[in-house]
């Protein structure tokens, strides 16, 4: 099933398809005026649209039915994840954690980062890709880059809030969380976080977990605590 992305979607009124979504409309799939298609607003509604018109650029498309939409009160998990030195190693877990499930992303600046800069394009461009290729009908979203400590005073109202650290003594994520609440997870980089890092966010109620004995790279990681998360949730 193929889906449209404008973000201007509204029902029983016009809007515009850019030019790459037209371009796949028109040139691919070979749609005309007055053929019908499904169109997302990526904020959680899904709508039955047809063709006004197709420009040079842009096509027109009338929204004449909503379908579908999200549930807003699914549990929603936020991932502050540190950027690799390889970006496409991060590329890949906004990809697969989108697919899988997931409600925010924040690249973290920590103490063991090697990388402190990225191109958001490059990454909104995958999360719209994933939302649409998995029938995801809000697409996560993806805040600046931060550093860990401002990140970490900046959590607020979140339910459960879990730091992934390779402790022996940490309990494991799945069964520290069960599932029915919002969840802010935390993922180091290479050389995980420093000790001076768990306290500082265990001094701002993080709880450090285990995501199991094998050292996960970093996008594993990311993917792993992703999927634990949704599968306390399946019920």
């Amino acid at each position: 099933m193929n889906i449209f992305y404008c973000p201007n979607a509204e029902l029983n009124e016009s809007c515009l398809l850019d030019e790459n979504e037209s371009s796949h409309l028109v040139k691919v799939l070979r749609k005309r005026e007055n053929d019908e298609l499904l169109v997302f607003d990526g904020r959680g509604k899904l709508y039955e649209a047809r063709i006004e018109g197709i420009g040079k650029k842009e096509a027109a498309v009338r929204i004449f039915r909503l379908v579908e939409v999200d549930k807003q009160d699914r549990p929603k998990l936020h991932v502050a994840i540190a950027p690799s030195k390889n970006t496409e190693r991060l590329e890949w877990f906004a990809e697969k954690a989108t697919e899988i499930g997931i409600t925010e992303i924040t690249p973290l600046i920590c103490s063991h980062s090697e990388r402190k800069e990225l191109r958001p394009d490059r990454i909104e461009k995958i999360l719209l890709g994933a939302s649409k290729q998995s029938i995801k009908l809000t697409i996560p979203k993806l805040n600046p880059v931060i550093k860990f400590e401002a990140f970490i005073k900046s959590v607020k109202g979140s339910d459960r809030k879990f730091m992934a650290y390779c402790d022996e003594k940490s309990i494991h994520l799945k069964d520290a969380y069960h599932g029915g609440f919002d969840a802010v997870i935390l993922i180091g980089p290479e050389g995980d976080f420093t000790r001076e890092e768990v306290l500082l966010a265990e001094q701002n109620e993080f709880e450090t977990v285990s995501l199991g004995k094998s050292r996960l790279r970093l996008e594993t990681a990311g993917i792993y605590a992703t999927t634990v998360f949704n599968l306390a949730n399946e019920k």
